[in-house]
């Protein structure tokens, strides 16, 4: 199979781990910030988020500026990918709760080249689109984990 065709497969290009603006940090919910911020403490990192009020619901923003500490740049490997956020698992999928709109970041080179070869579509992100529906699934329940 090539690159863009069928099911997504990461590259492990680091487009998803790398931020050079706070507004492109993750999105996450408080008991995600809990998590992080344990994990990131056994790791001796600092970790900073931002609250934002999303559709009513208190969400924090991960400002990241740079690599993700947690993103291990010579394995190209997400050293949490287990227990990583929801906002990191429907990864290629970016969506804004505002306005309910689900895009495919452009800057994943395997998207990049699926557009390439025909297009994408939702079914070609299965693992990522569970995640989006836990997403917007805790969101109208006001970000509670069910």
């Amino acid at each position: 199979m090539s690159i863009g065709v069928g099911k997504f497969t990461c590259l492990h290009c680091d487009s998803c781990c790398y931020f050079e603006r706070e507004e492109q940090g993750p999105l996450v919910f408080s008991d995600e910030v809990k998590r992080l911020r344990r994990l990131a403490k056994e790791r001796g990192v600092e970790l900073t988020f931002r609250e934002v009020k999303v559709n009513g619901v208190t969400m924090y923003r991960w400002v990241i500026l740079g690599y993700c500490p947690f993103y291990d740049r010579g394995s190209k490997l997400c050293t949490i990918h287990a227990v990583k956020p929801l906002a990191c698992k429907m990864y290629p999928l970016l969506f804004n709760p505002r306005t309910g709109e689900v895009v495919v970041s452009k800057d994943c080179p395997w998207v990049e080249e699926a557009v390439k070869n025909g297009g994408v579509s939702l079914s070609d992100f299965p693992e990522e689109a569970k995640a989006l529906r836990r997403v917007v699934v805790r969101l109208s329940k006001g970000g509670l984990n069910n």
